[in-house]
């Protein structure tokens, strides 16, 4: 009789070490932590220009920069180069 009790205290024993260790790690996952991923995203966060044709901001990186302003695409860029004297009809003597 005196080996089924234990027996039974052990059994006893070892299921509640695995519960103290179960809330233990429940509690350490639990935890809040920053996510690896959105500090590295902050991190690497380019500034955003906005487009002088259209308005829309996107980041410096993918913008076209022409004459100190920042453009979305190659059809937003103006026509011609804006030197004086170029557009108009040429009358000389």
């Amino acid at each position: 009789m005196a080996r089924i009790f234990l027996l039974l205290a052990v059994v006893l024993a070892v299921v509640w070490w695995l519960r103290q260790r179960a809330a233990s790690r429940h509690e350490h996952d639990a935890a809040p932590r920053p996510a690896p991923a959105s500090r590295k995203a902050a991190e690497a966060a380019e500034p955003m220009v906005q487009c002088a044709q259209c308005g829309v901001h996107l980041p410096r990186g993918d913008a076209i920069a022409w004459h100190g302003l920042h453009y979305c695409r190659r059809s937003h860029l103006p026509d011609g180069p804006e030197v004086p004297g170029q557009g108009e009809s040429d009358t000389r003597p």
